[in-house]
């Protein structure tokens, strides 16, 4: 069809405005390198509008920045510059159908990136946007309006793409997002079908399925919106359009599961945006998505007459078949004569509009097969209709091998050249073909099923297949799952095909000590035999082969210990405590009443052996082993703050049977370590100033200016593994006033330690007139046993008083005659002791509160004549006179006054006082 179409569509005159949005999508392909395995080639293709848009957009669009989040909670990973490569301009099917007010360019942006194992090994996976604006202002289906006129009716796209991570379950988790079939610049006509093929493919072969989704818009109108997470607004649709009907038609635009395109649109004409997803399955799981906007013309066309298929079987007089056809060939026809008659006719070729002449061609499909069947399509298989001959004939010849056993149906499909797509009929044929006679290759040797015991002599079994046509035959050995032949001593060795006989060998050797059978002692196999046929068409035949081995007898040995087990095997578990600077010592025994190699070992559960001072040896020998557990647990290898219980577990392996089993036996020990046992120190306080008596209950009171002298002694009676280090410490000293002015000596030593305390105090330790003061000093020894330290305390309690002065019997005496008969001589404080008769002073003590300053003496004139500050002073009164003086005795605190007499009367003996 070669006319002109009439469009009765009208674009209008758009703004200078970001009017240039048809679609596109995201690509994600897997590139690695040597240096980057996981290295991926982005693509994103924009689909431009060369009618409406503006080239100073494309212009503007040289680079784009794309950002990738993470799929499960939106989180922003990275942004990716991607420049522009090239663009192109989007093919018509139909070149010649070619119109002015349709013309797309696909704008192809790359770029390498690495996403790398760290950041993108989410299980949830990522997806990767761009936000545009703005589509076209004369779409129909939805609102696109200037957003400098209507910024609530613009709409943009966003370029989405969701991707799985790059490691799964801790592999590298390789993949490649679909490739997108190329869109045509095709148009759609009213009342006409129109399908595309919008199906992708999969470098990893993974299943596609396609629905149709509300496209997405932008969450602004600007030009470059802004690139925030999901979720997109959607563009909103004009009534009465919707997802469900993106187009008005009969049938309205649908995608297939498998991503064909078809629609019959209806009136309105205009621009119709769509969005196709595309979700990508492995193994039944979503992994990834792409989506992809286009849009569609939908125009006013001439209506064309589509084609006309008939069919009819080479012996038919006419062709009665339409649609649908069937025929049988029995393997005796001739390649001649297994073939059928089309005739194809089209009124197009009648019509002056259509310059009297039609295009036609033929292609063939298979219908519930998937096999190339363009072969039987006759050569040529176009032809020229024309006004004089609107009619022509094909013949369509079959092989003797039909594509699959049975019938097949194939799909004879005519179409013209019509715009914008093609028209066409199609005569479904259904065709039976009998191949070739062929008779199937099968097993003449028995089911093999044998037992033997190891060490038995090399099983040897002759295999036959025959196949009656002498066709050649292959062989094929098919293990059971987790059967590996070689290692189980097992060949089959072809022996060559004479006539319509295949010979091999089955060999199997079951010796142990060659070959391991200690995880396996049974062995399927299948032996499937085929023949070349001529057609190709496969009919195994299978032998069925099962070995067993009868393994010689191997008791397991056993583990034990005497100390710990009471020499009984069967106790797999000993709990045990133990004391720090106890020793735990015990054997390990293993026994093997095969008198196979035993080797026993001994390790820590989570930690070195070595590590704690511990021995373990171990022993290896035929029979019979032991080895010697030794464990001296002290202070230096064990801190119970950060362990306190131990596991060890000693296996013995029988490692040397003819047959390698590794039969083994486990004692496990479990040490609890608790700290060790300890006697508490004691710790004695003595006096060692005889003037002062500490009590039993540790009291003691002195007089200012006593010293105290005290002596601390502690002992520890704990001498293993040797004597504790002690300390005796002054931990507190306290009173009513701050003690101050003592000196302690800290003591240490092992086994024993003396310490001293020394205070002599001194007036200053009185304050506000209050002249006693009581002390707590508080000691305390403790030894170092460890995690089990013990002490002992001793508060000794002091009370301090100053010197009692006491004058209430204070009678100085009043009377002296010096007249040199060496009685009453001078004035003095003395008296004589009556038991000894020594001079004693009789002034009262000097204490903290008071103390004597000295003394005057003044005659009765007040005339002072004598003076002294001394305490043990003298007054003769020389050169004075007969009479009464007076005199005052000053202490800081108070005075004392009285009056003296002096005689000179002989014969006085009389003290007067």
């Amino acid at each position: 069809m070669k006319r002109f179409l009439v469009l009765i569509f009208c674009l209008v005159t758009f703004p200078v405005a970001a009017s240039h949005i048809v679609g596109g999508e995201f690509e994600l392909q897997y590139a690695p390198i040597a240096s980057d395995a996981f290295r991926y080639k982005l693509n994103l293709i924009i689909y431009f509008d060369e009618i409406n848009g503006l080239q100073d957009n494309k212009l503007q669009d040289k680079i784009i920045t794309a950002r990738i989040f993470r799929y499960a909670d939106n989180a922003f990973i990275r942004d990716v510059s991607i420049p522009f490569i090239y663009d192109s301009l989007v093919k018509y099917t139909q070149p010649k159908c070619t119109i002015s007010q349709l013309k797309t360019s696909k704008m192809f942006y790359s770029t390498y990136i690495t996403l790398d194992s760290k950041t993108f090994s989410h299980p949830d996976g990522y997806y990767i946007i761009w936000e545009r604006c703005c589509r076209n202002y004369t779409i129909a289906n939805i609102s696109s309006t200037n957003p400098q006129i209507d910024p609530s009716g613009a709409a943009g796209q966003t370029f989405y793409l969701k991707f799985p991570p790059v490691m799964m379950n801790g592999k590298q988790f390789i993949n490649s997002t679909p490739h997108l079939f190329p869109p045509l610049s095709d148009y759609a006509c009213v009342d006409l079908p129109y399908y595309a093929d919008f199906a992708g493919t999969d470098e990893d072969g993974d299943s596609l399925a396609y629905t149709m989704v509300t496209p997405f818009s932008t969450h602004t109108t600007d030009a470059y919106p802004p690139l925030n997470p999901a979720p997109y607004p959607e563009v909103k649709w004009r009534n009465p359009f919707n997802v469900s009907n993106v187009v008005n038609g009969h049938p309205t635009l649908h995608i297939s599961n498998k991503g064909l395109l078809t629609v019959t649109p209806s009136r309105p004409v205009g621009l119709f945006v769509f969005a196709v997803r595309c979700e990508e399955f492995r193994n039944g799981i979503k992994i990834g998505e792409a989506r992809r906007d286009f849009q569609m013309l939908v125009v006013d066309c001439p209506i064309p007459y589509p084609p006309e298929i008939t069919g009819k079987k080479l012996t038919d007089a006419t062709y009665t078949y339409k649609k649908n056809m069937t025929v049988s060939f029995a393997n005796t026809v001739s390649d001649a004569d297994r073939c059928i008659e089309i005739q194809v006719y089209d009124k197009d070729a009648t019509e002056a509009a259509d310059n009297y002449q039609e295009n036609i061609s033929l292609k063939v499909i298979p219908l519930g097969f998937n096999k190339n069947v363009s072969d039987i399509l006759p050569v040529p298989s176009t032809a020229l209709l024309t006004k004089t001959d609107s009619t022509t004939t094909f013949r369509i010849c079959f092989d003797e091998c039909p594509y699959i056993e049975g019938p097949f149906t194939v799909g004879i499909i005519a179409y013209d050249d019509a715009c914008a797509l093609p028209l066409q009929d199609t005569l479904k044929v259904l065709v039976n073909i009998v191949p070739p006679a062929n008779h199937n290759a099968r097993y003449v040797t028995a089911d093999i099923t044998k037992t033997v015991n190891e060490g038995s002599p090399v099983q040897k079994w002759l295999i036959k297949a025959v196949d009656e046509d002498g066709d050649h035959m292959t062989q094929t050995i098919i293990p059971g799952i987790g059967v590996d032949l070689a290692s189980a001593g097992i060949t089959v060795t072809p022996l060559g095909q004479q006539g319509d006989t295949l010979y091999s060998e089955l060999a199997w050797d079951p010796r142990c000590n060659v070959y391991d059978f200690t995880n396996r002692t049974s062995f399927d196999i299948k032996l499937q035999v085929e023949d070349d046929d001529k057609c190709g068409f496969s009919h195994p035949d299978f032998l069925p082969v099962n070995l067993t081995i009868v393994l010689p007898g191997n008791h397991k040995p056993t583990i034990f210990s005497p100390e710990l087990t009471n020499s009984d095997p069967a106790i797999d578990t000993v709990n045990i405590e133990r004391k720090i600077n106890q020793s735990l010592v015990f054997h390990v025994n293993g026994n093997d009443i095969d008198n196979d190699k035993l080797v026993l070992t001994g390790t820590g559960k989570g930690f070195s052996l070595a590590d704690y001072g511990i021995t373990f040896p171990g022993a290896t020998d035929y029979g019979n082993v032991s080895s010697l557990f030794t464990w001296n647990i002290r202070c230096d290898n064990v801190n119970l703050d950060a362990k306190d219980k131990f596991t060890f577990v000693f296996l013995v392996a029988d490692n040397e049977n003819k047959c390698r089993f590794r039969y083994s036996d486990t004692l496990v020990v479990n040490v609890t370590v608790i700290p060790p046992d300890n006697t508490a120190p004691e710790l004695k306080v003595a006096s060692t100033n005889p003037e002062l008596v500490l009590t039993a209950d540790n009291a003691m009171n002195v007089t200012l200016g006593q010293e105290i002298d005290l002596s601390l002694t502690g002992i520890d009676f704990d001498t293993s593994p040797e004597a504790d280090l002690l300390q005796i410490k002054l931990v507190s000293a306290t009173g009513n006033v701050a003690p101050q002015g003592y000196s302690f000596t800290a003591a240490e030593g092992r086994g024993t330690a003396q310490g001293t305390f020394i205070w002599k105090p001194e007036c200053d330790i009185f304050t506000n007139g209050v002249y006693k003061n009581d002390y707590i000093f508080s000691f305390i020894l403790s030894d170092n046993r460890c995690f089990n330290e013990k002490g002992d305390t001793v508060d000794v309690n002091i009370s301090i008083k100053d010197i009692l002065r006491d004058d209430t019997e204070f009678l100085p005496p009043n009377f002296i005659s010096p007249n040199g008969d060496s009685k009453n001589d001078f004035f003095a404080m003395m008296k004589r002791d009556a038991i000894t008769g020594d001079l004693v002073n009789i002034l009262p003590l000097d204490n903290c509160s008071g103390h004597f300053e000295g003394i005057v003496i003044f005659n009765r004139w007040g005339r002072e004549v004598f003076t002294s500050a001394s305490r043990e002073f003298r007054w003769y009164a020389p050169s004075e006179a007969s009479g009464v003086y007076y005199y005052v005795i000053k202490y800081s605190d108070k005075e004392y006054k009285g009056i003296i007499n002096v005689s000179y009367w002989e014969g006085q003996s009389q003290t007067q006082r």
